[in-house]
């Protein structure tokens, strides 16, 4: 073992033990979490600030320091820009000059270059340098490099509260939980229901859980004093069986499933086409988008879904509306985050979105962010629905959701830099063509399945498609820094059926712009014919 597979094995064995520790705590009471939401939200100036004073300015080598230089901001300026304009305004302004990251920026990607100066910036320097992380989350995917953020167990405890809050705000807090989701993500989520008493179970979307989990809920079973359940597993094309164990194990409480939006619909089909009823099932969903057909689909089946917005550089920033207008309706949580929006180009053809911008207000946060891109844009605006988050104080909407960046299905991400030499070269060399006759589409089949729709023009000729997907698949891990990582993507894709080739012209924005990453809301199968069951060879 070299000397950094021994810092790595250290580091996880000190997160494991922090983590024990937290089997310890038991949260069972909401009160008080309305009146701190309402007293965060009328405080949001004030808590940016001390974050800022603390976080920014105490910071010698935060990047922030060094864009607020740039743009001629010291502490007294910044202060009397938020308390004369307000927190909107000012983070508006400070954007307008300058003091933003851009998604490929924070990964370390790009350099920042802002008015003459150029920064090379590490995902790392934007970590919060005050928190000793407990629990460790890392984003869904390959974005080249992957972040792994620390969550302290303040930031973990409070989380736990305000879940158990919104459980029952959704009527959902006497039911049992089913987790299916990757490690160790879902062990955190197993932790968190164990901290309320919830009964819950996990199960592992990839391989069964190693000795290492045993030996950790065994610990935690002794620590906690309560039957903290085995972790077992479930992948993607088990999900007839686990419709069959929510099925046997369903009571008149009804069961709460947390999963990815995709292996939700997955469980929903399984289960049709079994002939299985599941019972009473509400989804607890987030990783990708829910889209109006994924909605449909749940919908058609009598189950709700509960849905988020959440990137592990900053956890949690949105949840569904129970009276939305739109299918992925959410409101923001404007206590803990300022979300504004900028129009930026994408690509190099003259193409532009608005982008989301994201700040962090709390102190415990697991990233400093001042006006950072998550990679998404869509519709933003304030709306009263007269629902339970609205009347604590949440009325800012956040809906229609899309990436202009990176690709997500089956709850694993892409960031797209790698894709494109792939797309624009690698392809056209190996199977024909040239750039403009390759492109791939974030979709969904008939059925509300996310896939990976491959667009390759009937100008190529003919080709090996099975060879031509194999390709794709084997750049995911061969363009990741950290192959392991990719290896894992590409086993879920595979697995999951996810890559779809159609051979058709690819697809034009509103604009008439091709982009050789796209996502279509349901707009490619209204002229495509995607067989119900996507039997395609593998």
């Amino acid at each position: 073992m070299n000397a950094q597979e021994i810092r790595i094995a250290a580091s996880s064995l000190r997160l494991h033990l922090a983590m024990l520790k937290l089997f310890r705590y038991r949260v069972t009471s909401t009160a008080g979490v309305a009146e701190e939401l309402r007293d965060r939200l009328a405080h949001r100036e004030e808590n940016f600030l001390t974050s800022v004073e603390r976080l920014v300015f105490a910071n010698p080598r935060s990047p922030y320091r060094a864009l607020l230089e740039v743009a001629g901001y010291d502490w007294p300026m910044l202060r009397q820009l938020v308390l004369t304009r307000g927190l909107d305004a000012a983070l508006d302004q400070l954007r307008v000059d300058s003091v933003y990251v851009r998604v490929g920026e924070f990964k370390g990607l790009e350099p920042a270059v802002r008015r003459g100066r150029t920064f090379r910036f590490q995902e790392r320097d934007f970590a919060n340098p005050h928190i000793s992380g407990v629990l460790r989350a890392q984003s869904g995917g390959t974005r080249t490099r992957r972040t792994q953020s620390d969550i302290s167990a303040e930031e973990f405890l409070e989380w736990v509260k305000f879940r158990l809050w919104l459980l029952e705000g959704y009527g959902l807090r006497e039911r049992d939980v089913v987790i299916w989701a990757n490690l160790p993500e879902g062990l955190r989520y197993l932790l968190q229901e164990t901290s309320t008493g919830r009964r819950a179970i996990c199960f592992t979307l990839l391989r069964p859980p190693g000795l290492g989990y045993v030996l950790l809920v065994l610990a935690a079973r002794v620590l906690s004093g309560r039957p903290v359940p085995f972790l077992r597993s479930a992948r993607a094309a088990q999900a007839v069986e686990l419709a069959r164990y929510i099925s046997k194990t369903n009571t008149p409480r009804g069961t709460l499933v947390s999963t990815f939006d995709s292996s939700a619909v997955r469980l929903v089909i399984a289960a049709e086409e079994a002939g299985i009823d599941m019972g009473d099932v509400v989804f607890w969903i987030g990783g990708e988008p829910l889209t109006p057909l994924k909605h449909q689909q749940f919908a058609r089946h009598g189950h709700r879904v509960v849905s988020m917005f959440a990137f592990s550089e900053f956890g949690v920033a949105a949840w569904s509306c129970p009276r939305g207008e739109e299918a992925d309706d959410l409101h923001v949580l404007t206590d803990r985050v300022a979300l504004r929006q900028y129009t930026r180009p994408v690509g190099q053809n003259g193409t532009t979105v608005s982008s989301y911008l994201f700040t962090s207000l709390l102190p415990y946060t697991r990233h400093v962010m001042i006006n950072v891109e998550s990679g998404d844009y869509g519709k933003l605006g304030k709306r009263r629905c007269g629902c339970f988050l609205d009347e604590a104080g949440f009325s800012l909407h956040m809906h229609t959701i899309l990436s202009f960046e990176k690709l997500t299905a089956e709850g694993m991400t892409f960031i797209g830099p790698g894709l494109i030499t792939l797309l624009e070269e690698d392809l056209p060399r190996e199977f024909g063509g040239d750039s403009r006759h390759y492109q791939l589409v974030e979709g969904e089949d008939g059925r509300g399945l996310t896939r990976l729709f491959l667009l390759v023009s009937p100008q190529v000729g003919p080709v090996d498609e099975d060879a031509l997907r194999e390709r794709v698949l084997g750049a995911i891990a061969d363009r990741h820094l950290l192959s392991r990582r990719g290896r894992t993507i590409g086993r879920i894709w595979r697995g999951a059926d996810t890559i779809y080739l159609l051979r058709r012209e690819p697809l034009a924005t509103e604009s008439g712009k091709v982009l050789h990453l796209h996502t279509a809301r349901g707009a490619l199968l209204a002229d495509a014919a995607i067989p119900p069951d996507s039997q395609q060879q593998r």
